[in-house]
């Protein structure tokens, strides 16, 4: 048969496969098409300068201090091949604060349109009107005004004024119960903030302060470490089950007890970007460490988004998700790369990952409505999925009961701006707002939020747990006070001569030192005592009492040929007035009691005094430390290791080389098992310990914990010149009484101030 004839038509199409066909055309094309690139020529700055990120796509501006880019931080490359905003002439303009709208009570001056970094305003309230905040505001290089916000108060009203921020109107008068006041910012600012408030029984206003900020405003890491921790102390606080109300400003406190989550959400969308959200994970890594430090023990949640979630550690977890190191080393495993898909930016679902987490709680746990709730959020509040996360914050709320009175301590939502351009509406919709606290933050940078981060626990201000101190790593801390607070001095001034002791603040009543600092004839008011090591914060006590442990006897080996024996070398100083602690004045950690299980994390109830002597002083070689006044009231941490099995026959063969002990037959009866040895070349050099030393402790540090072991005896040698110390012969051997050996005695004089294991 022939070929059927073709003919020149096509076949008919329907429309609809028209359509798909133009449709898989269009996409085709979409994809295929490159990305043009954009010219560099024309991103450059007036007075600034720009950095561009790896890929090209995006610029970064930096102006000095006191300017900002204009007319943004950041600059994307868009598909067309032109910058965002490339029409108009990126410069660095003059940082302005907002001028005031209105104030009532009162007057300011002086009244310009425009107001700069270094202007000042002045405020002065009319008569019967009184003042709080400060008289005179200064503009800061942030775009803030310094200080708080001045209010002018006649007082007659069921709640304080509010006060009217600068930068914003107010509407609303009546400061009576249910009374009602809203606010607004003048144009071009944005508000962080309630912008409606309401007087409440309790004589407080609901939400919180609003301010008015230019889109380049940001907050200081120093402004962000003191308000974040005081507002998150409220919090941490309320959670313990025996708290006392403290109103008093002040950064995190932690204290035995209480029942908590803490949920860490990182964003890590494209617009963040790697180098951000690693900064972001350090962050985090450093806030649950500091946490750690203290006696609380919170359950973690951490999750990231972009268009997934991914969950790092979760609430069901309990192996993990309250041990800091292994949470820690889990965020540490977790890899930007790990979001495929980037483009997305979901915060609502990654707020809707903590309600279901939290409903699973709820499922498990019957104690579950006596639990405070944080959420950390780290992101640039550009969601661009999932829907407006404002939404799960409410449905959060509903489901703890947060709406009812006496709840909103239950759960508190900080949100963080992270990157250099955020989206401000955003952040504070999430934040929670609640009267005199503050839970929104923009910084100038990631790094100044990382910053703020390092110091928003304050190791100084938890005074009644043992063992802390200001971190030594941080290099602008100059106060000796701060490092080394539990640090005692006594001086006993006897008919004849001065003698100069170390000791340790163990309670509010008791300075722990070694005995051989006193004669047995010694009377108490030749004993005084300063706290605080330098002249400035320095305190003086006198001395109702000398205990020496009852085994101490200098005499009592002499028919062991031991002139001079210094075995339980061991004694408490009783003060007069009971010890104020503050950052530069508080306790030391002694082993066997239970503010030192929880430094060490040991918070079983069956952790005997044998399980912290394992755990502190296991090993031949245990790292351990001294503290020494290299001159007048300058401290020095002096680093040694503690000798110990086999390393501990070179401190006995040293002290066997002492002229006073060239007739003893056994040096085990000089150095027993109650002394712990330090000093030598071998391993390495240790420091040896000088004679206004005596009685100071010798610690082990653990963490951001400081426990005592020892008290400082004596040595085989002493080649100190004054404050001055010699090079460290090679037979120079430190001995410490033990305190572990001693504690039985020590529970006996300090009954009620410590609680001992067995």
């Amino acid at each position: 048969m022939g070929q059927q004839k073709r003919t020149g038509k096509r076949s008919p199409q329907t429309p609809g496969k028209m359509m798909l066909l133009l449709l898989l055309g269009s996409l085709a094309m979409s994809i295929a098409a490159p990305i043009n690139e954009c010219n560099l020529d024309k991103v450059a700055i007036v007075g600034g300068t720009y950095k561009v990120s790896e890929d090209g796509e995006k610029v970064e501006y930096s102006c000095p201090k006191g300017k900002y880019p204009f007319p943004s931080a950041t600059r994307e490359c868009e598909r067309n091949g032109q910058w965002t905003n490339e029409k108009q002439k990126a410069i660095c303009r003059a940082v302005e604060c907002p001028k005031p709208v209105m104030f009532e009570g009162g007057e300011f001056e002086p009244r310009k349109a425009k107001y700069f970094v270094g202007d000042e305003l002045f405020f002065e309230c009319w008569g019967g009107f009184t003042r709080s905040g400060p008289e005179n505001r200064t503009c800061q290089e942030n775009g803030k005004w310094s200080g708080e916000t001045t209010i002018c108060d006649d007082q007659e009203g069921h709640c304080p004024s509010p006060g009217i921020p600068i930068g914003a109107s107010k509407v609303g008068t009546s400061y009576r119960i249910e009374g009602k006041v809203s606010y607004d910012c003048q144009n071009g600012l944005r508000m962080f903030g309630s912008k409606m408030r309401e007087c409440k029984e309790n004589k407080r206003w609901s939400g919180s302060e609003p301010s008015c900020r230019n889109p380049y405003t940001f907050d200081s890491p120093e402004e962000v470490a003191e308000v974040f921790g005081s507002s998150l102390a409220e919090t941490i606080e309320s959670s313990d089950p025996d708290r006392v109300e403290d109103k008093s400003d002040r950064k995190l406190q932690v204290k035995t007890g209480g029942l908590m989550n803490i949920f860490i959400i990182i964003d890590a969308s494209k617009s963040v970007g790697v180098k951000n959200f690693n900064t972001a994970k350090d962050i985090a890594e450093t806030f649950i460490e500091k946490v750690s430090s203290f006696d609380f023990t919170p359950r973690y949640s951490v999750i990231t988004y972009a268009s997934q979630i991914k969950r790092i550690v979760t609430l069901s977890e309990s192996e993990i998700n309250t041990e800091a190191e292994k949470v820690i080393e889990e965020i540490k495993k977790f890899k930007y790369s790990a979001h495929d898909d980037k483009q997305g930016t979901n915060t609502r679902g990654a707020l809707q990952e903590v309600y279901n987490q939290l409903s699973l709680d709820n499922e498990r746990n019957k104690n579950f409505l006596e639990h405070s709730n944080i959420i950390i959020l780290l992101t640039d509040g550009k969601h661009n999925m999932g829907g407006d996360p404002s939404v799960e914050v409410n449905k959060i709320r509903e489901f703890l009961d947060i709406r009812k009175d006496h709840r909103e301590d239950k759960l508190d939502i900080y949100v963080f701006g992270l990157g250099d351009d955020i989206s401000q509406d955003e952040l504070n919709d999430i934040a929670s707002k609640k009267d005199r606290e503050k839970h929104v933050f923009q910084m100038e940078s990631v790094d100044a939020l990382k910053k703020a981060f390092d110091d928003i626990i304050d190791e100084t201000s938890a005074f009644e747990m043992c063992g802390l101190s200001k971190d030594h790593s941080e290099e602008e801390t100059k106060d000796n006070n701060e490092k080394y607070p539990w640090i005692a001095k006594l001086t006993v001034t006897r008919p004849g001569g001065v003698e100069n002791c170390k000791g340790s603040i163990v309670t509010k009543n008791f300075i722990l030192t070694a005995a051989h600092c006193f004669h047995l004839d010694d009377q108490v008011h030749y004993v005084s005592v300063e706290l605080g090591p330098s002249d400035r914060a320095k305190v003086t006590r006198k001395v109702i009492n000398i205990h020496r442990h009852p085994k101490y006897d200098p005499n009592g080996k002499k028919d062991k040929n031991i002139p001079k024996s210094f075995e339980y070398d061991l004694a408490l100083v009783e003060l007069s007035q009971k010890i104020e602690f503050s950052s530069t004045v508080r306790p030391i950690c002694l082993p066997c009691t239970s503010g030192t299980s929880w430094a060490l994390k040991q918070r079983d109830k069956a952790v005997s005094c044998k399980d912290h002597e394992n755990f502190l002083l296991s090993g031949d070689l245990v790292k351990a430390l001294f503290i020494t006044e290299e001159s007048r009231n300058t401290l020095e941490q002096m680093n040694v290791q503690i000798k110990q099995g086999n390393w501990r026959q070179g401190c006995l063969k040293d002290a066997k080389k002492v002229e006073d002990f060239k007739d003893v037959v056994d040096i085990n009866d000089v150095v027993t098992d109650n002394f712990l040895c330090t000093g030598g070349v071998d391993p390495e050099v240790d420091p040896q310990t000088c004679k206004g030393d005596s009685g100071g402790p010798l610690i082990i540090q653990h963490k951001k914990r400081y426990i005592q072991v020892g008290v400082i005896s004596w040595g085989t040698v002493n080649s100190c010149k004054g404050y001055t110390r010699e090079q460290v012969p090679a037979a120079s051997r430190d001995f410490h009484a033990g305190v572990i050996p001693g504690i039985a005695w020590i529970e006996e004089i300090i009954k009620d101030e410590l609680i001992y294991l067995k």
